[in-house]
């Protein structure tokens, strides 16, 4: 779970707050630890006005005094809340790590104990200056800051604070328009000839239906029926549903693959090819780890085989050549599909069905690497 834990500190029976390491007064209840702030005083008058509704395993009692709390324990709350999600299934674990992570570098810029209340637009806009001056990928500056404004619009909505900084004001950067690399033909053919049979399986999912590691590592077998050739497997971020052929060089490939559990792929150990680690830190903090075995795995490939490339090249890449190859379609609703965006949202309401464009497209895709009378009749 997303939350502070540590020793227990001074106690008494009288008084029903402990005395957290990090200086808040805190009580766990119904399996949760809650912070009621580092004024003794005023921490057992939070604690008065919300014990009701906490032990009833309700929502926190509006107060003014949410305002008050600082802005670690704000968080705390929220990936709480973020935390029952994934045990409803309404939201994936990595979710939950990302959203730690993003979190936790704003909590620090702002120092953790500060008051909500004193937080100010100009703080959100300093946080975001500085990412931006840190050379920080468009996408990870944007996933700050939509973090940042997920978790303000939460404690609104939950009456947890009365008010909040202009998040209007804090503006997503523009990503400029910057050439990915892709992977040539030759480079695909060599990295596919000194895979191994898991790798290899992966590598042609990733140019077949542009699956990319964290794809892999959640693709269970109930998504794929290699007697008709196709894979059914929305996708893990947006819930977006993603019907797709199979060329025959995948089935061949995945046949190749033991079914050892309900996983079409496992490590030597057995465990997910990328998967979360939770460890608590000194300051009781949980810090989600992400273990990408797959990407460290497809480096040791791209360095065996002598394959050169530029920085950032990895598997991924392999999810941006498909995308590369299906767009030559010229059908944006096809590459859409293929990836499992939300995108086009608009001009998919005026479009009923694409599965068959999708399938065109994807299939016309397999000719930048196999030559045969099948790939000619794709292109037709």
């Amino acid at each position: 779970m997303a939350k502070l834990s540590g020793k227990k500190g001074n106690h008494s029976s009288k008084f029903p707050l402990t005395l957290h390491p990090t200086g808040q007064f805190c009580k766990k209840i119904r399996g949760k630890l809650y912070y009621f702030g580092t004024d003794k005083k005023q921490a057992l008058q939070r604690y008065l006005e919300q014990a009701a509704f906490l032990h009833a395993g309700k929502a926190v009692k509006p107060t003014a005094a949410g305002d008050r709390v600082s802005i670690k324990t704000l968080c705390n709350l929220y990936l709480q809340h973020q935390n029952v999600r994934v045990d409803a299934g309404e939201i994936k674990p990595r979710q939950l790590y990302d959203q730690t992570s993003l979190l936790r570098g704003f909590v620090r810029f702002v120092t953790p104990n500060r008051s909500v209340s004193d937080i100010s637009t100009a703080d959100l806009s300093a946080y975001r200056e500085k990412l931006i001056k840190q050379r920080k990928a468009t996408t990870t500056v944007n996933n700050h800051v939509a973090a940042i404004k997920a978790m303000y619009h939460w404690a609104m909505e939950h009456e947890m604070i009365t008010s909040m900084p202009n998040l209007k004001a804090i503006k997503k950067v523009t990503p400029s328009k910057v050439t990915r690399p892709t992977f040539t033909t030759e480079q695909i053919k060599t990295l596919l000839g000194h895979a191994n049979p898991q790798m290899r399986a992966m590598i042609w999912l990733g140019l077949n239906c542009g699956l990319g590691c964290t794809d892999c590592a959640e693709l269970l077998w109930q998504h794929v029926d290699l007697d008709t050739a196709r894979i059914d497997f929305p996708r893990g971020k947006t819930g977006v549903g993603r019907n797709l052929p199979l060329w025959q060089e995948t089935v061949e490939a995945l046949r190749q693959i033991p079914q050892r559990n309900e996983r079409v792929f496992n490590t030597r150990r057995g465990n997910a090819w990328v998967r979360t680690v939770d460890k608590t830190d000194k300051d009781g903090m949980t810090k989600f780890t992400k273990d990408n075995a797959l990407s460290k795995e497809f480096a040791k490939l791209m360095k065996k085989v002598g394959l050169k490339t530029e920085k950032g090249v990895g598997f991924y890449t392999l999810r941006r050549t498909a995308a590369t190859w299906t767009a030559r379609s010229k059908d944006p609703f096809a590459v859409q599909k293929l990836l499992g965006h939300a995108d086009l949202k608009m001009a998919s309401t005026y479009v009923q069905d694409v599965s068959e464009q999708t399938d065109r497209a994807i299939n016309n895709s397999r000719r930048f690497i196999v030559s045969d009378s099948s790939s000619s009749s794709a292109d037709a």
